[in-house]
């Protein structure tokens, strides 16, 4: 039996709440699970994630191997540089979810950065969001920003979750459906704030 069966099972599932709650649209976004060893688990590049099924997700290392690289089929993910970095920068995480919420990428356009300490849920249960500037996706560049970002967050509030300059989110956690929860709870965040922001609301005014 395939050890690694129960990962990908999460994974599929992972993704298939994805498209259902309209984070990710055709190929978007990407997930991964940390294996015993030093091995992932990544989706694929260039697939629907919400027609994945377990055979289709790819196992990597975690350290960047060019000869092992070059042979994995299917393609992994092109964000597969950020996924190794967070993982490499938190050794307590387990997984790790990427997606394009869209009120996300609005608010990162304007210029805007929610504040999770003004709701109650996302106080509670998210921590802190912090905004990693641009850097093109699926580069060492953005990799570096955001293991950089998660390794400076505080003791007393660290980050789990990032929001991506025109990116949408990264989230984090200790289980596929945990990274999943945070990464909602931030899509939830974008969109209260985004629409606050159209009923007059000013974050100054509290």
């Amino acid at each position: 039996m395939d050890p690694t069966l129960a990962a990908r099972t999460a994974l599929v599932a992972a993704c298939a709440r994805l498209a259902a709650r309209g984070l990710i649209v055709a190929t978007e976004g990407n997930a991964s699970v940390r294996l015993a060893g030093t091995d992932i688990l990544v989706t694929p590049a260039g697939r629907r994630k919400d027609t994945l099924g377990p055979a289709d997700l790819v196992v990597v290392g975690l350290v960047p191997d060019p000869a092992r690289d070059a042979a994995v089929r299917p393609r992994p993910t092109s964000d597969l540089a950020v996924h190794r970095a967070i993982y490499r920068a938190c050794p307590d995480v387990r997984a790790v979810v990427h997606a394009h919420p869209p009120a996300a990428l609005a608010l990162t356009l304007a210029g805007e950065a929610p504040d999770p300490s003004l709701l109650p849920e996302t106080a509670a249960l998210l921590g802190a969001l912090p905004v990693v500037p641009f850097a093109p996706p699926g580069s060492d560049e953005l990799a570096e920003r955001i293991a950089t970002t998660l390794a400076g967050a505080s003791s007393e509030q660290p980050a789990r979750a990032v929001l991506l300059e025109r990116h949408g989110v990264v989230a984090l956690g200790a289980s596929v459906e945990d990274a999943l929860d945070r990464l909602e709870l931030a899509d939830l965040l974008c969109r209260v704030w985004r629409d606050a922001r159209l009923l007059g609301w000013r974050s100054d005014r509290g």
